[in-house]
């Protein structure tokens, strides 16, 4: 075992099941309207939330969500055995039916600016839980196609510390 624990999740499916439970709907029943009637934020949230889903399938853990410094806030902070490092997770949700053909997909909002902002935040980390091996920067994108379906891609190692030159 190392170093890391895992802190709770501001929110969890389990949280997501006992709202819906209250408000008498079935998760696996959902309206595909409900995915419209959510505010930005809240589609960020279920995002995350399939995120971790995904990342905890495939051997990831979960050191922290919604990690904050003073220089911003990393979505996820996990860990991957299987490289021994630490891993910035960027997740980016979008709506199916709110894109044209000219908009861009979740994960092309990871510009530059949100690369050198990772970067500082990686920064901090590494200062906050010193001594890491190594870290890597990986984004999630997400596009939620209904109440229910979801479309995930993985990028690992999406971009690194050296900044590009250009």
């Amino acid at each position: 075992m190392n170093q890391f624990s895992r802190r709770k999740s501001k929110s969890s499916f389990d949280d997501l099941d006992e709202l819906w439970e209250e408000e008498g709907k079935d998760p696996d029943a959902l309206d595909p309207s409900f995915v419209d009637s959510l505010s930005s934020k809240e589609l960020g949230e279920v995002g995350e939330l399939i995120a971790i889903s995904y990342l905890e399938e495939r051997g990831y853990r979960v050191l922290e969500h919604s990690y904050r410094c003073p220089e911003g806030e990393a979505d996820l902070v996990c860990f991957d055995e299987s490289d021994d490092s630490v891993v910035m997770v960027e997740v980016k949700t979008r709506r199916a039916g709110k894109r044209d053909v000219n908009s861009f997909y979740p994960e092309e909002a990871v510009d530059a600016r949100k690369q050198r902002t990772y970067r500082r935040i990686a920064s901090c980390y590494l200062m906050d839980h010193y001594p890491i091996r190594s870290i890597r920067f990986d984004v999630v994108g997400i596009t939620v196609v209904c109440g229910t379906q979801a479309n995930i891609k993985h990028f690992h190692n999406a971009f690194d510390w050296d900044v590009d030159s250009r």
